[in-house]
């Protein structure tokens, strides 16, 4: 708030900081250059704080109380201007001092243009700006200590007038008054202690400091409470707070990482650090422990009592969840179910649940398609309901979006009344603005693709609408921007207008046009990337098989390379390296790469679409080599789906095909096959005609279950979601 009197108090300050001596008969201020270019460096500002407004009109008008608004001005205008002038027409101070003050106005107004234009600053805090730069500056002068009258102003102005662009470099108080300015930050900045507070550590408020830090951030407090070799290390070790020493104790511990997610209940004395080490030998009985506490912490949460380090019992959840249960039935997904999924015996429905709502980077399809079934069997009532309420609904639209894309949410829906259905998947959709974060709204937009029923599809456009509404009357322009990304994006599943690429400037989702594949004269380019051991030669072999003796495809074959090529109106130019024997260690295979991307840029061939032929130790140098001009990206690799963000950092409009499992040629030919004979033919490729297509032809056997891991663009939507929500106007 604005202090009342501020301006006779200014007055006072600068008064009392010099006797200016104005000499007569002369306007200018100096002759010397780097004093003139400062002056006009003041003025410029003072002209740009008068515009901040938008008028051109001499005046600060920042409030609505006009009174301050004068004063503003008067500050900001004759008032600023009669402190150059003492700064200048001192007598008692040289070259050097003047310059120094005079910058330090300069950096003071600065600071209050940037920081009201970026709203860290109210406008009336100019008063107390400049009353702080004339106190500071009048007890500078003087040889004075500025560090007693550091308190008296808030963090903002003191950062402005003393921090690490100070000019009061020299004053005998500096040192503590940046350890007052440090304590101010600190309080504001409780998390960020932690990597600041080394040089203060002697001062007397370094203990509370780090005691708010460990309550703050008790993550970090953790790391360097566990380094206790280090100056902080040592500090924090003397500090006797019971939170702290309880931190201390834990990270002293062998297993202190596996005890910390349980930091809350220890400190509710719900449970003691022994018997949790007591459940740590045995990963099944520790899983389920740290499920037990998820489930009590949620119901902290609706009781008001939000679980300190909640965060890292998610992740231990997770990383427990991945290392006892899914790299092993992962790893045995050609053992019979009764040894593959033995390990999941003494789970519970929910103890399943969590498995695999926290493993989607890594989980199998067959190996979720078998957790799922067990779960759903284990199922209180063997009611998805009953689950749901058995696990406080966490996650529950990431489950229902795994679901989805396994093909497995119908089955989940089919244990519940049709009312209950309907209600669950309206939850789905709505609140979600409700999250800071935006993983909600992804999970509704990966989901929609996935989801076959149309009275299904019909409820959710309808909820989004409804919800869309809402958040238009509440004037939420977050929440009105994340409703109107999804009904566009569902939209655009049956309608070909395109409106959410123009309105938020993202390719199509469901459709790739050929226009956008191919260069000036309508030619697509592919290059496809083949490695030398025998598993690359034989899918070379079969490769080549799709197009030798076909009569619309002309095969040209090179040292390097092979080019493969369509005639008629709409032409199509493959061009494939040769996997060439790398059994000797000299990689030919990649100097043929190079080779032929080095043709293509010498002949202006820029590939629109880039296919990946190899084990997945071989993609990461595909990624490499990856070409900005690729639009279409199909990753034919096993896990290829991890590597999405990598090939979006250099394709950024670019759509995948990738395998969350393993990739296999039983279904990468198929879509090869595809793929090119629409290019051929038709204007676009349309993905959810031929996925379905692929769905019939791919149906039986090994060659379902391959296809059943590949995730086509149209999956992808959540990734769409986000650059959408990127792009909107704000």
């Amino acid at each position: 708030m604005m202090r009342r009197g501020l301006l006779p108090l200014l007055l006072v300050f600068i008064a009392a900081g010099v006797r200016a001596q104005v000499q007569e008969g002369g306007d200018a201020r100096t002759n010397d250059i780097r004093r003139v270019q400062v002056h006009e460096e003041i003025d410029a500002l003072q002209f740009r704080i008068s515009l901040i407004d938008g008028k051109n009109d001499g005046r600060v008008g920042l409030t609505r109380d006009s009174s301050i608004n004068m004063l503003l001005t008067e500050i900001f205008g004759q008032h600023t201007d009669h402190l150059q002038d003492a700064i200048e027409w001192d007598s008692a101070t040289d070259h050097r001092i003047k310059l120094k003050y005079l910058t330090g106005l300069k950096l003071a107004l600065d600071g209050y243009y940037r920081n009201v234009r970026n709203f860290r600053m109210l406008p009336e805090e100019g008063a107390e700006l400049m009353q702080a730069y004339s106190l500071y500056y009048a007890l500078d002068r003087s040889g004075k200590s500025i560090a007693p009258s550091v308190y008296n102003y808030h963090y903002i102005i003191n950062s402005i007038l003393i921090g690490n662009a100070t000019v009061f470099f020299e004053n005998p108080g500096l040192q503590q008054a940046q350890a007052r300015l440090f304590r101010q930050y600190a309080e504001i900045n409780p998390a960020d202690i932690l990597p600041r507070i080394e040089k203060y550590l002697d001062e007397p408020f370094a203990d509370s400091l780090l005691i708010i830090a460990a309550h703050a951030a008790p993550e970090k407090f953790y790391d360097y409470a566990a380094s206790g070799e280090t100056q902080i290390g040592r500090k924090i070790r003397t500090i006797d707070e019971p939170f702290v020493q309880l931190i201390v104790k834990i990270s002293s511990d062998k297993s202190g990482r596996l005890i910390f997610p349980f930091v809350h209940s220890i400190v509710r004395n719900r449970i003691s650090i022994d018997s949790i080490k007591g459940f740590i030998p045995d990963d099944i009985r520790y899983y389920k422990l740290l499920i037990r506490t998820q489930l009590q912490y949620l119901d902290d949460i609706v009781a008001g009592d939000y679980p300190m380090l909640y965060s890292e019992m998610g992740s231990m959840i997770k990383r427990k969840a991945e290392e006892i249960f899914i790299n092993e039935i992962n790893a045995l997904h050609d053992s019979p179910d009764e040894v593959r999924f033995r390990i999941l015996q003494p789970l519970m429905a929910r103890e399943l649940y969590y498995i695999l709502v926290t493993g989607e980077d890594v989980i199998y399809t067959s190996s979720f398609t078998g957790v799922y079934s067990r779960m759903l069997n284990r199922s209180p009532y063997k009611t998805g309901d009953s689950l749901l309420a058995s696990v406080r609904y966490d996650r529950f639209r990431k489950f229902i979006r795994m679901a989805a894309g396994y093909n497995r949410l119908d089955l989940f829906l089919s244990t519940l009344s049709s009312d209950r259905a309907s209600s669950i998947m309206q939850e789905f959709v709505r609140g979600l603005d409700n999250s800071a974060s935006l993983e909600d709204a992804v999970d509704v937009a990966d989901s929609y693709s996935s989801i076959r029923d149309p009275e299904l599809q019909l409820l959710i456009r309808k909820e989004i609408d409804s919800s869309l509404q809402v958040y238009k009357d509440r004037g939420s322009r977050r929440g009105e921007a994340i409703y109107d990304i999804l009904r566009l994006l569902f939209i655009s599943v049956s309608d070909s207008s395109n409106e959410l690429s123009a309105k938020y400037r993202i390719p199509p989702a469901y459709q790739l046009p050929r226009t956008a594949l191919s260069d000036s004269g309508g030619l697509v380019v592919q290059q496809v990337f083949f490695y030398g051991d025998q598993d690359g030669i034989n899918s070379y072999s079969n490769f080549l098989s799709m197009f030798r003796g076909k009569k619309e495809w002309k095969v040209v074959q090179q040292p390097s390379w092979v080019e493969i090529r369509s005639g008629g109106p709409q032409p199509v130019a493959i061009f494939a390296n040769k996997p060439l024997d790398n059994s000797k260690g000299d990689d030919p295979d990649a100097k043929a790469q190079k080779l032929l991307s080095e043709y293509l840029a010498e002949n202006g061939l820029r590939p629109g679409i880039v296919i990946h032929r190899g084990h997945s130790y071989h993609l990461r140098y595909t990624l490499e080599q990856l070409p900005s001009s690729a639009r279409l990206v199909v990753l034919g690799s096993c896990g290829s789906y991890q590597n999405l963000d990598a090939v979006l950092k250099k394709c950024p409009d670019a759509q995948i095909v990738s395998s969350k499992e393993v990739g296999s040629a039983l279904v990468n030919e198929p879509i090869l096959r595809a793929l090119n004979e629409s290019l051929r033919k038709d204007k676009q490729i349309d993905w959810i005609r031929m996925w379905d297509r692929l769905e019939k032809i791919l149906s039986d056997g090994i060659a379902k279950e391959r296809f059943e891991n590949y995730i086509p663009p149209h999956k992808n939507l959540g990734a769409l979601f986000i650059t959408a929500y990127n792009n909107r106007e704000l």
